[in-house]
């Protein structure tokens, strides 16, 4: 189906955070007491390895281009939250780099770990299992740059 790809990883972070983006706007918007999850480090790790995931099992060995990687992942993380008003400049562009930076790291682990997992077709909850680690181990990053 999308054998090869190697921006599918890309297509589907910018769909995801699409979502989680419109989202928060509709929620802001109809219910604007309510408290947003802030755009920090643990919450975009969540969002990464749930594309990561996903990407893993919809495109299986699919390729990698790192710095492409980077360069998008930085534009969707700093383009869409200054579209849908949630960053100023200055804060969309720190998160552009942070994102980028952030993103790149995750998922050069997850491919580190997907590499090293040799459970077979039976033990499809180890790398759900490891994302989760992946995910907790983001943790220590709260309140941190971003």
């Amino acid at each position: 189906m999308m054998k090869n790809k190697p921006y599918a990883l890309n297509i589907l972070l910018c769909f995801a955070f699409a979502v989680t983006m419109l989202i928060f706007l509709l929620i802001k918007t109809f219910a604007p007491i309510v408290i947003l999850p802030q755009l920090n480090i643990p919450n975009l790790v969540g969002l990464m390895l749930l594309v990561l995931i996903i990407e893993h099992y919809a495109v299986p060995d699919a390729q990698r281009c790192y710095v492409c990687i980077a360069i998008l992942a930085a534009l969707t993380f700093g383009l869409m939250p200054l579209a849908a008003g949630f960053a100023s400049s200055v804060s969309a562009v720190k998160l552009a780099l942070v994102g980028g930076i952030v993103f790149t790291a995750v998922t050069w682990i997850f491919d580190s770990i997907t590499d090293r997992l040799s459970t077979g077709p039976e033990a499809h909850g180890a790398l759900l299992i490891s994302a989760l680690g992946l995910w907790l181990a983001s943790q220590c990053f709260t309140g941190i740059i971003l």
